[in-house]
């Protein structure tokens, strides 16, 4: 049994403590471009489709590598991502594409404008202490759309990247892992 003293004591060391605060992201350490490569990792299926298939689809993918390069900018203050990649449903054309972001509030960030030639829907940007993401929404001819994630972890060197896609249906996630090296 918690004695009456005991009690108070520790509830008093709770109201001393002091509160935490988050620390500041200091997205322009990140500056640079990166470049190396990325392959298939796996598909999949999403769990909250209702009715289950009675027979989920099996998708092992091309395990062939393929470019990923990447570039983190700043542009009137606020950042930038360039992005081009070389394979997969997610691939970019030739000259990549920029996507630039408002101002970063607690860690997020939305598309101002983009540079592309297939341009997103919508688009976000999140910032971590390590790391950087961008969600972007993509419509087909036909209307239907895809999302595709792209998130880089920052190491010493470079960054390990994960490329994930949603299908138009919704029904599966397939994913792409690398790893990148800091050119400049």
């Amino acid at each position: 049994m918690i004695t009456r003293r005991h009690a108070l004591a520790t509830s008093g060391l709770l109201l001393a403590t002091t509160r935490a605060h988050a620390q500041p992201v200091q997205w322009t350490d990140w500056l640079g471009t990166y470049a190396g490569s990325a392959r298939f990792y796996r598909s999949i299926p999403l769990e909250d489709i209702f009715p289950p298939p009675a027979s989920p689809r099996e998708e092992f993918g091309d395990a062939t590598p393929f470019a990923v390069e990447f570039a983190v900018r700043r542009v009137d203050d606020r950042p930038a991502v360039w992005l081009r990649i070389d394979g997969g449903p997610m691939q970019t054309d030739e000259v990549g594409e920029t996507m630039f972001f408002g101002p970063l509030t607690n860690g997020v960030a939305l598309l101002r404008s983009a540079d592309a030639r297939a341009l997103p829907r919508s688009a976000s940007l999140t910032v971590r202490p390590n790391q950087l993401g961008t969600e972007a929404l993509f419509t087909h001819a036909d209307d239907s759309f895809w999302r595709r994630y792209f998130t880089a972890t920052f190491t010493s060197g470079g960054a390990d990247v994960i490329l994930w896609v949603f299908d138009a249906t919704g029904t599966r996630a397939r994913t792409w892992r690398g790893t990148t090296v800091r050119r400049a």
